[in-house]
C-alpha cells in the first residue's frame, strides 16, 4: 500500500473510531454510574479546591466508596471539565479521546511488530468497531486509559529494539499504566519480564538505555508500591478477592473431616486450603478463555449492548484460525502477542465475579490483532480461487462485518438505554433535578441510600461548590452502609426504620417501597420501559401540593 493511500485509510479508520466513541458521549449510557460521578466530581474539587472530596490535597489513591480509585483519569479529568465544564460528556471525555488513540498507536505496534501495513489496517479497524472496546471508551473507566497506556508502551518498547531511545517514554507509558488501573499493576511487570526474556540479546545491546528506562519504571513506581502494601492500598484486593471464601473453606473442612472419621491418609495434604486457594485462582483464568465469555451475554448487563456479547460472533471463529496462523509465523513478535494474550487475565484470576471484562480489558487490542491476522490469512487463501468465486465470497464477509456493526450499533443506542436502565443507575439525575425544583418548600430533604450513593449524584448534579462542601466536613465516610453524609438541606441515610416520625417539613426521597405510612408520593421517576424507579414523597395531599403550583403530581 502506497504511503497517501495508507494515510486515507488509517485516517478514515480514525474518523470511524472517533465518531463511534463521541456521537451522544454525554446521552448514552443513558446515565453515569456511581463510579462516573466520583471521578466527576472529584475531578471537579480537585480544579476548584486541590483536595478530593475527603478533604485530602493531590492524593495519589482517591478514596471512593468502599474503594480507592487510581489517581490518572481523575486528573486527566480535570482540564476537561475547566474547558466544558461539569457534565456527562466532560467526564467521559478522556476515556473516549484516548480510546481513539488507541486505534491509531494499535497500527503503529503493527507495524513495528511485523512491519505489516494490511494487517494494522484490519486491526485498527476492527478495534474502532469493537462492541467491548467501544463500551469502555464511552463511559468512564479507568481500565480503558490503562489500555491506552498499555498499547502505548508496548508499541514503543517494540520500537526500541531497533531504537534504544524509546525505552525510556516505553517505561513512562507502562508506569502510567500502572496507575491508571489496578490490573496494571500485575499485567504490567509480567509483561515487562516476558519481554526482557524474550529480547534479552537485543537488550543488552543498549542496555544503557533499558536501565535507565526501567530505573524510571521504577521510581514512578515506588510511592504506588507503598500506597499498596497500606491499608487503604488493601481495600480493593481485599474488597474483591475469591481466595478464603467462607464456603470454599467449609467444603474442605467438612471433606477433612469425613476422610479423618473413615481413618483415610494423607486427608490433610489432599484437602488443603492452599491446594484449594490454586484451584480458585486457576478456575478464575481459565474462566476467561471460555468463549462463552466472548461472545455470549454471561457478563452484567452493563458491559454489553442487548443480544451481543463482548465480540461479535464471527470473530470467534477468526480468533482461533488467527491464533493458529500466527503460531506459525517466523520471529519474536508472535511472542510478544501470546505472552499478551496469556498474561491478560493473570490479575482478575483471584478475584471474585468472573470472567470479568473490566479486569481483564487488557485483552484490548491483542483479541483484533489475532483476528486480523486470521482474517488476511483467509484473504490470501482466496487468492488462488475463481475471480467470480472470490469477490462472491469477500462480498459476503464484509456485508457480516458491517450488518454486525449496525447491529451493534442499533442496539446499542435504542436498546441498552431502556433494556439496563436500572444497571446505569438511570433516574438519579431526573430526581436531583426534581428535588432541586421541589426543596425550597421544605426544611429538609432525607434521601434513602437504597439509591446507591445517592450523595455523590446530588453533588456531581447540583455542581456543588466543593468548598462549601469541604467547609461542613466533606464525606464522612464512603462505606456503602453511610448513614452520616449530608450537606446543605440534605441528608442520606434510611427513613423507613421502625420509630422514625414523619416530619411535614421534610421531603423524602427513596424507592417506591420507601414510602412511610401517612406520606404522599408526590412525584414517581420512572425507567425508560415505565417502570417506577424512584418516589419523592410528603405529608402533604395531591390537592394541596397542585394547587399551590408546584411540580406536577406525576404518580
Amino acid at each position: 500500500m502506497k504511503l497517501p493511500h495508507r494515510i486515507i485509510v488509517v485516517t478514515l479508520i480514525l474518523i470511524v473510531a472517533a465518531t463511534s466513541r463521541f456521537y451522544k458521549l454525554g446521552a448514552v449510557p443513558t446515565s453515569l454510574n456511581a463510579d462516573e460521578a466520583a471521578i466527576g466530581y472529584n475531578a471537579y474539587s480537585i480544579l476548584k479546591t486541590g483536595k478530593d472530596e475527603y478533604g485530602r490535597k493531590f492524593p495519589l489513591l482517591f478514596q471512593s466508596f468502599d474503594d480507592f480509585k487510581m489517581p490518572v483519569y481523575i486528573y486527566l479529568t480535570v482540564p476537561s471539565i475547566a474547558i466544558f465544564g461539569l457534565n456527562d460528556f466532560s467526564v467521559r471525555l478522556p476515556s473516549a479521546l484516548l480510546g481513539t488513540l488507541t486505534v491509531f498507536v494499535t497500527y503503529l505496534l503493527i507495524e513495528g511488530l511485523f512491519a505489516s501495513i494490511p494487517i494494522g489496517v484490519i486491526a485498527s479497524f476492527l478495534l474502532a468497531i469493537s462492541p467491548w472496546h467501544l463500551q469502555f471508551s464511552r463511559s468512564a473507566y479507568e481500565a480503558n486509559i490503562a489500555v491506552f497506556f498499555n498499547v502505548l508502551g508496548i508499541m514503543l518498547l517494540v520500537k526500541a529494539i531497533k531504537g534504544g531511545k524509546y525505552y525510556i517514554p516505553a517505561f513512562a507509558a507502562l508506569a502510567l499504566s500502572v496507575w491508571s488501573y489496578h490490573s496494571s499493576r500485575v499485567f504490567v511487570p509480567v509483561f515487562i519480564v516476558g519481554y526482557a526474556a524474550l529480547y534479552y540479546r537485543e537488550i543488552i545491546q543498549k542496555k544503557k538505555y533499558f536501565i535507565v528506562g526501567l530505573g524510571v519504571f521504577i521510581l514512578l513506581c515506588v510511592p504506588l508500591l507503598k500506597l499498596s502494601l497500606s491499608p487503604e492500598g488493601l481495600v480493593r484486593a481485599r474488597g474483591v478477592s475469591a481466595i478464603g471464601d467462607v464456603g470454599p473453606l467449609n467444603r474442605i473442612i467438612s471433606w477433612r473431616q469425613t476422610d479423618e472419621l473413615l481413618g483415610i491418609p494423607l486427608s490433610a495434604i489432599v484437602h488443603n486450603r492452599r491446594l484449594a486457594d490454586v484451584s480458585i485462582i486457576l478456575k478464575g483464568y481459565l474462566s476467561h478463555f471460555d468463549p462463552n465469555f466472548f461472545v455470549s451475554e454471561i457478563v452484567q448487563g452493563k458491559y454489553h449492548a442487548p443480544g451481543l456479547g463482548l465480540m461479535y460472533l464471527w470473530e470467534l471463529g477468526v480468533l482461533l484460525y488467527g491464533l493458529h496462523v500466527a503460531a506459525n509465523k517466523k520471529g519474536k513478535g508472535k511472542y510478544v502477542l501470546f505472552l499478551w494474550f496469556f498474561a491478560a487475565p493473570i490479575a482478575a484470576s483471584p478475584t471474585r465475579m468472573l470472567p470479568h471484562p473490566v479486569r481483564t480489558l487488557v485483552f484490548l487490542p491483542i483479541v483484533q490483532i489475532f483476528v486480523a491476522i486470521g482474517l488476511l490469512e483467509l484473504y490470501t487463501k482466496l487468492g488462488s480461487m475463481k475471480p467470480l468465486f472470490r469477490t462472491s465470497l469477500v462480498g459476503v464477509g464484509a456485508g457480516i462485518i458491517v450488518f454486525s456493526g449496525v447491529f451493534y450499533l442499533h442496539q446499542y443506542y435504542i436498546h441498552l438505554p431502556a433494556e439496563y436502565a436500572s444497571e446505569w443507575q438511570y433516574g438519579h439525575e431526573q430526581v436531583v433535578r426534581t428535588v432541586a425544583r421541589m426543596q425550597n418548600k421544605f426544611d429538609k430533604v432525607i434521601v434513602s441510600t437504597s439509591l446507591d450513593q445517592p450523595y455523590i449524584f446530588f453533588l456531581y448534579y447540583l455542581t456543588y461548590d466543593p468548598v462549601k462542601y469541604l467547609a461542613s466536613g466533606g464525606t464522612k465516610s464512603g462505606k456503602f452502609d453511610e448513614e452520616r453524609n449530608a450537606f446543605d438541606v440534605y441528608e442520606f441515610h434510611t427513613f423507613t426504620k421502625t420509630g422514625v416520625p414523619l416530619n411535614p417539613r421534610v421531603l423524602y426521597v427513596g424507592t417506591p417501597m420507601e414510602i412511610l405510612p401517612g406520606s404522599v408520593p408526590l412525584v414517581t421517576i420512572p425507567y425508560p420501559t415505565g417502570e417506577a424507579a424512584y418516589t419523592i414523597s410528603a405529608e402533604i395531599s395531591k390537592k394541596n401540593w397542585n394547587e399551590a403550583g408546584n411540580v406536577p403530581y406525576l404518580h
